[in-house]
């Protein structure tokens, strides 16, 4: 059997979430599918994933393996001699959502070959054990989003909160910059001194609200302004780079609506929101800055 973990994109929120304040989120229409198969001539439990150019053994010191050990103890399954067959249409290490779509997957597919229950509590808990140990302090927007799909406004305090909306299709960035997560999370707790009162937390939680108001109205222009505005708090928390501002800058000059970095920073992907008839206007520019884009289709179900 093959399961699925769903990559995911943060229109607005994203870090200003970990202090409990909203974030605008939406699951990806591709991520990390995975299957547990009888490992050739037995064997350790294992993990291979050619998209990304990952083998690893469960018992390798590698990040990869603890996460999966992780997942193994959280669903009590012990070690079988299985290999973890992968596939991945969302890059790593790129602000997507790629560790979180990989534990969901990975759990799915170990219960599975267990013959028991897909149980969304147990996924849900062995999924967050294991952004526990890729990221440290994690929001768990990652591990909803890629287990339940859709569009929603998450809070810690509350979980996902799903809503209906038309199909919102965004134009999605990845720089191909490296960048941790925890070290960006880390970076945000020093110029905020790990305080939920800090101005530029509450204004990013404010804008969640805007934008989600936007875009249930259908108003693609000020879920745009939302982002531009997001982007530059985000910038001025030391979360952005010079690359992705010149790609957040070079889709609205090229006719944007909106665009700003999703995720954690530091690297990772920029995203934008622009009239269908500018979006190929868009994606040529930032593949002539050396990235290579594509349009994603979020929302659309309740």
């Amino acid at each position: 059997m093959t399961c699925i973990g769903l990559g995911k994109i943060i229109l607005l929120g994203e870090h200003a979430v970990v202090y409990g304040f909203p974030a605008l989120a939406a699951a990806l229409d591709r991520g990390v599918t995975m299957a547990a198969v009888p490992t050739p001539a037995g064997g350790s439990l294992r993990l291979d994933i050619p998209a990304w150019s990952l083998k690893i053994l469960a018992s390798d010191d590698h990040p990869v393996s603890r996460a999966l050990l992780a997942i193994t103890d959280s669903l009590g399954v012990g070690r079988p001699t299985v290999t973890l067959v992968g596939d991945a249409q969302i890059p790593h290490s790129a602000g997507l959502g790629s560790s979180a779509a990989l534990a969901v997957a990975v759990s799915r597919a170990m219960l599975s070959h267990a013959k028991r229950k897909l149980d969304a509590k147990e996924i849900a808990a062995a999924a967050s054990a294991s952004e526990a140990l890729m990221h440290g302090r994690a929001s768990g927007v990652d591990v909803a989003l890629a287990q339940a799909g859709g569009i929603g406004v998450y809070r810690k305090a509350t979980g996902l909160r799903s809503f209906a909306s038309a199909p919102l299709r965004v134009l999605v960035g990845p720089s191909g910059a490296p960048r941790t997560t925890s070290a960006m999370v880390d970076k945000v707790a020093d110029a905020t001194s790990a305080s939920p009162d800090d101005k530029r937390l509450r204004a990013l939680g404010a804008l969640t609200d805007t934008g989600t108001n936007a875009l249930l109205a259908k108003d693609l222009a000020g879920l745009g302004a939302s982002m531009n505005k997001a982007h530059e708090i985000l910038a001025g928390l030391g979360v952005s780079t010079d690359q992705l501002d010149s790609l957040c800058d070079a889709a609205r000059s090229t006719g944007a609506h909106g665009a700003k970095l999703t995720g954690a920073g530091g690297g990772g992907a920029v995203i934008a929101i622009a009239p269908r008839e500018r979006e190929n206007a868009i994606l040529t520019e930032w593949k002539n800055a050396g990235v290579t884009g594509f349009v994603a289709t979020v929302g659309g179900g309740a």
